[in-house]
């Protein structure tokens, strides 16, 4: 497993990463922690070397998603989202929070589960100026990439190093707040569907930046 890690690790988190920024639901948030966790405990991979792949993965994925978005815009969400996780619900959603911040929701989503998935797509389809798109989702690709890769990093070091019970607590910390990302995304799914139906319906326009 050591061996398999240390020579396909990079390239499969990449992939993952940039497969989800697409829009297809793939654990690459789990798949950038273990890697960074696996590096710290030398088994091969280089921490830089996986966070410069994961970023370009990153801005290559979200590229690739809002041209799609741009060429067959929300058709496209609507016909074959369901399949990918991308409930008519979350669209609206998404939707609604584009509508509402533009490039600030373009950040934002980065570091939300579901809304990760759709944040290109939604901008393509809402035709964001692509410079502004290009800077926000490059920032907030390299923002999440090394905020969880060094974070998982410096865990594995800590944990290696000093499997003391301020490191144990540090680690279950951070699983917690990796779980409860998506668990408040679906505790609150409801009331956000209510304000996004209410706000689209009141003849909000799309932002252009």
């Amino acid at each position: 497993m050591a061996d398999f890690v240390s020579i396909y690790g990079i390239w499969i988190v990449a992939a993952f990463i940039a497969l989800e920024s697409v829009g297809i639901p793939l654990p690459a948030e789990a798949a950038l922690i273990a890697a960074a966790f696996f590096a710290a405990r030398n088994h091969g991979l280089d921490i830089w070397s996986l966070i410069t792949a994961a970023t370009v993965a990153a801005v290559v994925g979200e590229i690739v998603g809002f041209w799609i978005g741009r060429r067959f815009g929300h058709q496209l969400l609507m016909r074959y989202g369901t399949r990918l996780g991308m409930t008519e619900g979350r669209i609206r959603i998404g939707q609604w929070l584009f509508v509402r911040y533009g490039g600030r929701f373009v950040f934002i989503a980065r570091f939300l589960p579901f809304l990760r998935n759709i944040a290109a797509v939604l901008a393509g389809t809402n035709a964001m100026a692509q410079g502004n798109f290009y800077f926000a989702s490059a920032t907030a690709a390299a923002a999440w990439i090394v905020c969880y890769g060094l974070a998982a990093y410096c865990f594995g070091e800590a944990f290696a190093n000093v499997a003391s019970p301020a490191a144990i607590c540090l680690g279950l910390a951070a699983a917690l707040f990796v779980l409860a990302a998506p668990a408040l995304m679906l505790r609150y799914e409801k009331r956000l569907l209510e304000k996004a139906e209410y706000g689209l319906s009141s003849g909000w326009r799309p932002h252009s930046a």
